[in-house]
């Protein structure tokens, strides 16, 4: 009966946790010990697929560290994809992003653009002065947000704008640099607790 990879990787981890997980507690078990263990493993679920399950079930009860660590590795690499996606949106929408904001702080043509959205009552949220003169050579671009209740179109765009590059967290901040075509990689969408170190950070990857 041919075992398929997916399942030989499994026969192999579960030898090397369960089989060996008392025995190495006195000593480290050897790869060759692993390898011979794994085989045997292997070729007993081949032959007992229906209890690959119930191992697998009883293991985890016991370990539910193993769930913890799957868990946040589900959780980081759904978090880069969609990071990865909202790079992409920005870059879609440059145009958007670039075109003049509510509020314009430092030359046009800068290399290196913030675009920053903020509530329709705040002025400079989250981008400070000390901020904003200690990159003299950066573009500032404040984009404001409708208010509870506020039909202003120009406001109006900014949220949907807003919405496809794929915010949902405020406030938002995209850097990127004002070139025709920027290099993807120069690009940074940032939302939430975001610090003024890591702004900074972003304008200089920007500035290329």
């Amino acid at each position: 009966m041919e075992v398929s990879t997916s399942l030989r990787h499994l026969s192999f981890l579960l030898a090397a946790t369960l089989t060996f997980s008392a025995a190495t507690q006195a000593e480290q078990a050897t790869p060759q010990q692993i390898e011979q263990t794994g085989k045997a493993a292997e070729a007993y679920f081949a032959a007992h697929p229906e209890k690959i399950g119930e191992t697998i079930a009883t293991y985890l009860a016991e370990h539910p560290e193993f769930l913890v660590a799957a868990g946040e590795s589900l959780r980081q690499r759904q978090q880069l994809a969609q990071q990865q996606a909202m790079v992409q949106n920005a870059l879609l929408h440059r145009d958007r992003l670039l075109a003049a904001g509510d509020s314009d702080v430092g030359p046009a043509k800068a290399k290196a653009a913030v675009v920053s959205f903020v509530d329709e009552n705040c002025v400079n949220c989250n981008v400070t002065q000390e901020l904003i003169h200690a990159n003299p050579d950066v573009r500032f671009i404040f984009k404001k947000l409708p208010a509870a209740g506020s039909s202003a179109k120009a406001l109006q765009d900014n949220m949907m704008l807003l919405k496809q590059i794929g915010f949902t967290t405020m406030p938002a901040f995209v850097v990127l640099p004002q070139e025709k075509d920027p290099v993807i990689q120069r690009i940074s969408v940032m939302s939430g607790n975001v610090t003024a170190d890591a702004l900074i950070m972003a304008i200089q990857k920007a500035k290329g």
